[in-house]
């Protein structure tokens, strides 16, 4: 049973990553923790916007918040990071399929 809960947590991972302004999100995380308006500030969306895929990416697992006074920080976890270090190159552009 463990494995089958490991997997599924897997799936919804990368499921929740299955969408461009959430890579982009991730994108600026790979570079470490940071907060909300950091996340928004390059992305060309609103802070709703924003706010939504951090909270998607968050309940799949991929992200961690914490709270920094009266901001939250927000950081890749460490297993999913490993994984999308593969998944780019050296200068930041994402590998081929």
């Amino acid at each position: 049973m463990p494995e089958r809960m490991a997997r599924s947590r897997w799936a919804k991972a990368f499921a929740d990553l299955g969408s461009e302004p959430r890579l982009q999100i991730v994108e600026i995380l790979m570079g470490g923790p940071v907060h909300c308006q950091e996340a928004l500030d390059g992305l060309g969306l609103s802070q709703p916007a924003v706010s939504y895929h951090l909270a998607k990416l968050e309940r799949a697992g991929v992200l961690r918040k914490e709270r920094n006074g009266t901001r939250n920080c927000y950081r890749i976890e460490r297993t999913l990071e490993c994984v999308l270090k593969t998944c780019r190159k050296e200068d930041g552009t994402w590998t081929t399929l």
